[in-house]
């Protein structure tokens, strides 16, 4: 299909755009400098503008406003943009047809992201333009390949982990193979794909244990792309004896993603530094904290953080920017049960998108139901005396009359009440849960499992 192009001058607007990304560029491996969420997003919204371009010349540009697109940025968080446009034209990568495999006629090269970028300020309209440039022995491979997965920006839009965003470019290219199977290789030849960290920089423990790989990188990553994606991700495990040596996934298409998409993509979700900057973090820090951390870890602890400082059954918190710190440093996140196998798997390609939001909605309410439970038994009795009071004030009148005696007779006893009272005790400590509480619980599930 042929793709638009556009006058080097035009405003183009990449969130509307179909990527058609060389395979080449898909299983890049970093060299030198990490590869995190945002630099990958940036990259392929930049190859997106730079496609619709036409071909004269070779720098390309776009509004500052359309890259970040419904992202609520403002002119402070420019510092954000200028890091990761650093990041590419620094970090190296080694690029090839995706496979370790040496074979005859088949290419291999190493570059940076992009050659060059500015930021500029049109001193007539104060627009905003981002200009950049590719290194011209990769350019036309970039710009103009011959195979290429279509990448839609829509689904990239919603995918908050570098592994979940790589893992999706990977089994996108694979979908309409006869075989739905993508490349077989070692899973040490994976680690710095997904992860985007250099062998170099990976510590011992990640380098030498599958698990830790898996735990951290491939599971959280299978769950995302499952969730809001249209396509469906399994994990093929190749043993020797007991050891797996070599992994490769099953690709098939789903009809609608499990979770809702937003209408507006964007790149940047600009709200997280505003969180971070109310529980106590400077600016300039919190802007560094983004653009180092993946989001959905990010999401993660901050969640925790604010439901520790709203907590009046705790000790209060004394520094509410350290626990978030230490939170994201170490990934840590409330214990919970494992989904059961095949969770939001094979039964969900079928069924409809608003059917799995419900049966989700429903295993995240039994998980709060058990938190909840947690802090009433760690308070004192007046403080239970006081929850069970609030309760039959303000939720139990607009319970049915059955629902009221049960309560009256049998109180915390009754299974139907106890759900009730501590459904109401969740949403009263945490509030109705969101979206991004849905996917930060999908994630959290997949590392416990």
């Amino acid at each position: 299909m042929a793709t638009k192009r556009a006058k080097k001058t035009d405003v183009v607007s990449p969130s509307s755009a179909e990527l058609r990304k060389a395979v080449e560029a898909i299983a890049i491996q970093p060299k030198s400098g990490k590869i995190t969420l945002l630099t990958r997003k940036l990259f392929n919204v930049l190859l997106a503008v730079a496609q619709q371009a036409d071909e004269s010349g070779d720098t390309y540009r776009a509004l500052l406003s359309d890259i970040v697109a419904n992202s609520a940025f403002d002119s402070n968080d420019t510092a954000l943009v200028k890091e990761h446009l650093r990041r590419m034209v620094s970090v190296q990568v080694e690029w090839s047809t995706g496979t370790s495999s040496q074979k005859p006629g088949r290419k291999w090269g190493i570059s940076t992201l992009i050659a060059d970028a500015e930021i500029l300020e049109d001193p007539n309209t104060r627009r905003v333009w981002v200009e950049f440039s590719f290194a011209p022995k990769i350019k036309k491979k970039l710009l103009d390949p011959v195979q290429y997965a279509r990448l839609s920006l829509q689904f990239q839009s919603q995918l908050r982990s570098s592994a979940g965003l790589a893992l999706y470019e990977i089994c996108v290219r694979y979908l309409t193979n006869p075989s739905h199977l993508t490349m077989r290789e070692s899973w040490e030849w994976w680690r710095p794909i997904l992860s985007g960290t250099p062998d170099t920089e990976a510590g011992d423990e990640a380098k030498r244990e599958y698990k830790y790989f898996k735990r951290d990188y491939l599971r959280p990553a299978i769950a995302e792309v499952n969730a809001v994606t249209n396509i469906f991700v399994e994990l093929i495990e190749h043993r020797e004896g007991r050891r797996v040596a070599e992994i490769q996934f099953r690709v098939t298409e789903r009809k609608q993603p499990m979770l809702a998409l937003d209408e507006h993509p964007n790149v940047f979700d600009s709200t997280l530094v505003d969180r971070m900057v109310k529980i106590g973090i400077p600016l300039k820090e919190a802007q560094t904290l983004y653009a180092d951390s993946e989001e959905n870890r990010i999401r993660a602890a901050l969640q925790m953080t604010e439901q520790r400082m709203r907590s009046t059954s705790l000790p209060p918190v004394r520094s509410a920017p350290a626990l978030f710190k230490d939170a994201l440093k170490k990934g840590y996140a409330p214990p919970v049960e494992a989904l059961p196998s095949g969770g939001a798997g094979k039964t969900g390609a079928a069924a409809p998108a608003d059917d799995l939001k419900a049966r989700l909605l429903g295993e995240y309410s039994a998980f709060r139901r058990k938190e909840a439970r947690a802090l009433y038994d760690e308070q004192g009795e007046s403080d239970r005396d006081l929850a069970r009071q609030s309760f039959e004030q303000d939720e139990l009148p607009d319970l049915g009359a059955h629902m009221r005696d049960d309560w009256r007779r049998r109180g915390l006893d009754s299974k139907l009440t106890e759900t009730a009272f501590f459904d109401w005790l969740a949403r009263k400590t945490w509030g109705e849960p969101t979206d991004g509480d849905l996917l930060a619980f999908t994630l959290s599930q997949s590392r416990a499992a």
